[in-house]
């Protein structure tokens, strides 16, 4: 078995390049811009994280959700060449089934960090392109670095092979490598995500001195200040809160689901002096609990991380995003700002579907891609 996994490989990277070449003459055989023409009635909203010049770690990006700066301004242009790009606020208010000579587009950031002011927001104001950032609030106001930042900086830092964590039972977590700190991550962080605030705290302080590294975040990590804030609002972004303290809603009471989102709101308007309607739950979790507490706090809409173009028929609480991150290739998001990807996975979806219904297999059982 073990001599078959770098066969797996190659046949795994074969395929991705397979893939990658067929973006390619997608998009320059003009089925992404067919795909976008198709898909008039729905809006493409885009969702970012973070973008960067220098840096970061490549362990600690093991994600993607740090963009190059110059991948995201291709992007950017990209946009308002081919699509027309509008504030989120017009993207909710469409009537159902209307079209559009252009297709529409909304771009979003969600969790405040300060380069988005440095970075990003230069860029969208040249080209004269509205946006939206989703802000922490306990972030905003105190500075306070978000775990997983904490906990990538550690791990990327430290020069120990491996690591003994309890999180559900004591393991033993690979550090050797960058592959392996990257693997580790991958598997811890959701791990953490579900442990309750003081339990994580205490585990990133232990797992600190088991590293021997300092807990501290690079600057690269720093959040948008009130006042940068204040100024971009006047100029074209809007705000939206992402909650309070970026828990998971799903972890949370009524009570303090409530509190979470009325006190984000509270503070964010006091900041750019006006009402902020917009909701970005925090790790794109939430649940019938958090959508009437975001109704009862005063939010008119919420963005969720489920792929997909926005359809305005649907949900408002529950609103699609196309996630864009540093490993996709620009072939791969003009495919998936089109739309042309969801199309291709219903096609496959429907196919798969079909030939479980000629094989006599109910086709609940036949899972499709999504």
């Amino acid at each position: 078995m073990v001599h078959a996994l770098p066969g797996r490989r190659f046949v795994l990277t074969a395929m991705g390049v397979i893939k990658e070449l067929a973006y390619r003459l997608f998009v320059a055989a003009g089925v992404t811009s067919a795909a976008a023409w198709l898909n008039r009635r729905k809006a493409v909203i885009l969702a970012y994280h973070d973008v960067y010049t220098s840096g970061p770690d490549p362990v600690a990006n093991y994600d993607g959700l740090r963009l190059r700066l110059a991948l995201f301004e291709r992007q950017m242009r990209y946009m308002a060449t081919h699509y027309e790009v509008v504030p989120l606020d017009e993207i909710r208010d469409l009537p159902a089934g209307s079209r559009h000579r252009r297709s529409l587009a909304a771009i979003t950031f969600d969790d405040g960090y300060a380069n988005f002011y440095r970075h990003a927001y230069p860029i969208l104001r040249r080209l004269g392109l509205p946006a939206t950032v989703f802000v922490v609030t306990d972030f905003l106001v105190h500075g306070r670095p978000f775990w997983w930042d904490r906990l990538r900086a550690m791990i990327a830092a430290t020069q120990r092979p491996s690591v003994r964590i309890d999180v559900d039972g004591i393991q033993q977590f690979p550090l050797a490598t960058a592959q392996d700190k990257q693997t580790t991550l991958t598997d811890l962080s959701p791990r953490l995500l579900t442990l309750p605030p003081s339990r994580r705290e205490a585990l990133l302080a232990g797992l600190a001195v088991d590293l021997d590294v300092d807990d501290q975040t690079p600057a690269i990590c720093g959040s948008l200040s009130a006042d940068e804030l204040r100024e971009m609002a006047r100029d074209g972004i809007s705000v939206g809160s992402h909650g309070r303290s970026h828990d998971s809603f799903l972890h949370l009471s009524r009570d303090a689901l409530l509190a979470e989102l009325t006190e984000s709101k509270r503070v964010l308007e006091s900041v750019v002096g006006g009402p902020v309607t917009w909701l970005c739950y925090p790790h794109g979790e939430f649940s019938a609990d958090a959508v009437e507490a975001a109704i009862r706090a005063g939010y008119r809409s919420a963005v969720t991380v489920i792929e997909g173009l926005h359809d305005p028929a649907a949900d408002p609480y529950a609103v699609r995003r196309i996630g864009v991150n540093d490993h996709m290739t620009f072939a791969q998001f003009v495919v998936a700002a089109s739309g042309l990807r969801e199309m291709l996975k219903d096609l496959l979806r429907v196919r798969r579907q079909r030939r479980g219904e000629m094989r006599g297999q109910p086709t609940a059982r036949i899972r499709g891609l999504g």
